[in-house]
């Protein structure tokens, strides 16, 4: 949405005073619905008509218990010549409810549709833990769509192994929620059933994303998650965790061929930085950054600096040969050669 302001300056002097209008154009995050083929999906955008110039556009996906909120802080501070998308998956924020569909895959080809809908082509996908799952499904299924990937904080490729056995994933939750381990129903469908009731459960989703987001300290900003995350549909929930239970693409990720961002934090209640080290070398063109002082979620605990780390990764990903040579060129300063030291014979 573009937003024009006029402003009058007004000068005096020895002939009396002139007027000079001074239009200022302000770039603004919109709040549209696009339809496809079998949902409404509502996303948030920012940026120029960055599809029509050639320059970077992204798609923003985020995770359980999510919407396009916790993609806020970036989209006021995308940098010229961007454009990104954040839509709310099925189930999460505005997009329809459906009640069905809340596995990997189907939220895939819901991205997938999103972006044929409004005609994007070669996005850099950037996926935020569940979200870090679908960007991945997308660059295996839909390689024509992604030119690069940025993941923080995915889930491990081979369906999540905190989630795979019960007593494993017993204390994932209990990390997660701080539940005392001894008292967290250890079977899977117990704790699905539990989790079903998180939608009006508001102090135990408040704590869990607090957990998510040690070090935000905007508290407009995270109240307006936890009431996102407290209107999600129940039925997400629980089929979110459960589809990451069941997914596992550990055996292709070789077969990736973009490049891929994949970054971290050691204050992560959920991802260790020894999981992501493991996931990373499993990927051919994959670079991992880890940052001592963020959780789960880097984009809102460090959102400018998450900016600056993604716009260049961006650019090395999109930018020819012969630019990024000429770069390192530019960058390039020789060491001073160490005299010898002289010694006298006596």
């Amino acid at each position: 949405m573009m937003l024009s302001v006029d402003y009058f300056a007004v000068q005096h002097d020895a002939h009396g005073c002139t007027a000079e209008r001074l239009t200022i154009r302000l770039t603004t995050t919109s709040m549209p619905f696009v339809q496809t083929a079998s949902l409404k999906v509502h996303y948030e955008v920012a940026g120029g008509a960055a599809a029509d110039q050639g320059d970077p556009v992204l798609v923003l996906l985020h995770g359980n218990f999510g919407s396009w909120r916790w993609w806020h802080p970036m989209l006021t501070r995308l940098p010229d010549g961007y454009r990104a998308y954040a839509p709310d998956m099925r189930g999460c924020g505005r997009t329809e409810r459906p009640g069905y569909g809340h596995t990997i895959e189907v939220l895939a080809a819901d991205v997938h549709a999103f972006a044929v809908s409004l005609d994007l082509h070669a996005v850099h996908l950037v996926g935020h833990s569940l979200g870090g799952a679908v960007a991945l499904e997308i660059a295996l299924h839909y390689p024509e769509l992604v030119r690069s990937l940025t993941l923080i904080a995915p889930p491990p490729a081979e369906g999540t192994s905190v989630v795979r056995k019960a007593d494993l994933f017993s204390h994932w939750l209990s990390r997660l929620f701080d539940v005392d381990r001894d008292t967290m129903m250890v079977t899977l469908g117990a704790t699905y059933r539990l989790l079903h009731r998180l939608g009006a459960n508001r102090p135990l989703l408040r704590n869990a994303l607090r957990r998510l987001t040690p070090t935000l300290d905007d508290t407009r900003m995270f109240d307006a998650l936890v009431n996102d995350a407290v209107r999600m549909a129940p039925e997400a929930v629980v089929g979110h965790l459960r589809a990451l239970n069941e997914w596992n693409v550990e055996a292709t990720l070789s077969r990736l061929d973009v490049p891929v961002l994949v970054l971290g934090g050691a204050q992560d209640v959920l991802i260790a930085p020894e999981a992501l080290v493991r996931f990373t070398g499993e990927i051919p063109k994959a670079r991992l950054v880890l940052w001592e002082d963020v959780g789960h979620s880097a984009q809102l605990e460090q959102p400018q600096r998450f900016i600056e780390l993604l716009a260049e990764f961006i650019w090395h990903a999109s930018a020819p040969w012969w630019a990024r040579w000429g770069r390192r060129l530019r960058s390039y300063r020789p060491q001073p050669r160490k005299r010898a030291s002289s010694t006298s014979q006596v």
